[in-house]
């Protein structure tokens, strides 16, 4: 009998769990599922270190603030494919890290939801932003810090990050310390003088264009620390180009390439022919940077 109770007991605590483990938020540190955001985001307290599970499509509707109550650790994960934090605020940043709160962002999208607001998504003014297999999309920001802005004393890791659907002020503003980067990312970002981005391992594929704060960017400086392939990383400051120099990527002079959007005639009917950025013609392109010329028409591509 004691057996039957302690078996029925069990089959309960474990049908529970699985209860609130299917709900759109779910606390996998605290086993409690909640029905929306914020209900989960009220239960965080100050020290909290908590994994929150996203299941299917879950809307911001107010502005989170990880604040001096909520200097907490949490990880936001995606369950399933279809997992996303969508924009549903009126006129507010999505999320702000402040008093030593630590976010990272894992498996999932987060979607501006076509909104154009002159607000950033996310911002981390202390400590660490993490975003990893990351898809932010349909968001416009009139605001000149972009939609990801790393400032004060705040850092960010960018791995497998792609930026879509995003035409205006689409950058990551990076105002202080220097951030990582990791793997295949698609994204545009702004450095404040003398900060550079950390390389840990992007891979071909990697398409960052990175934009220079300062007026006059110094020949040498230091743009990407431990890299010395330029094809990963564009430099999109006129006249400048990146070149490997004792293990990193330093500003160069490009104003002897001579090939900077030149469109001199319509040669739509033309063949194209593909070459590499030392001028060298490539029969069949594989993903990365290079000179396209149609007829009379030469540009720089993104493959």
């Amino acid at each position: 009998m004691k057996k039957t109770l302690l078996s029925l007991a069990i089959a309960i605590f474990s049908m529970s769990a699985f209860a609130q483990s299917e709900k759109p938020v779910y606390n996998e540190t605290t086993n409690t599922g909640y029905e929306t955001f914020a209900d989960a985001f009220a239960a965080i307290n100050s020290g909290d270190e908590c994994t929150l599970i996203i299941t299917g499509q879950v809307d911001i509707t107010s502005r989170m603030t990880f604040d001096g109550s909520k200097k907490a650790t949490v990880t936001i994960k995606g369950k399933d494919a279809d997992a996303s934090l969508v924009y549903k605020i009126g006129d507010a940043i999505m999320f702000i890290m402040k008093q030593q709160a630590q976010l990272t962002f894992e498996n999932i999208t987060i979607d501006g939801n076509n909104c154009k607001k002159n607000r950033s998504l996310i911002e981390a003014e202390n400590k660490g932003l993490t975003l990893r297999n990351v898809t932010i999309k349909n968001y416009n920001s009139t605001n000149t810090n972009g939609i990801i802005n790393i400032k004060n004393s705040g850092w960010g890791v960018f791995e497998n990050v792609i930026v879509e659907n995003c035409e205006e002020n689409n950058f990551f503003h990076l105002q202080r310390n220097s951030s990582t980067v990791k793997g295949v990312n698609k994204f545009n970002c702004k450095l404040a003088e003398g900060i550079f981005l950390k390389n840990e391992g992007v891979t071909a594929g990697n398409d960052i264009t990175i934009t220079l704060a300062a007026a006059s960017p110094a020949v040498d400086t230091k743009v990407v620390e431990g890299c010395d392939n330029p094809a990963y990383f564009t430099l999109a400051n006129e006249g400048l180009k990146l070149t490997a120099k004792d293990g990193n990527l330093v500003v160069a002079d490009d104003t002897e390439s001579g090939i900077n959007d030149i469109v001199e005639a319509d040669n739509s009917d033309a063949p194209v022919e593909y070459y590499n950025l030392q001028g060298v013609k490539v029969n069949n392109p594989d993903k990365g940077i290079y000179i396209m010329r149609q007829g009379t028409k030469v540009r720089k591509v993104i493959l």
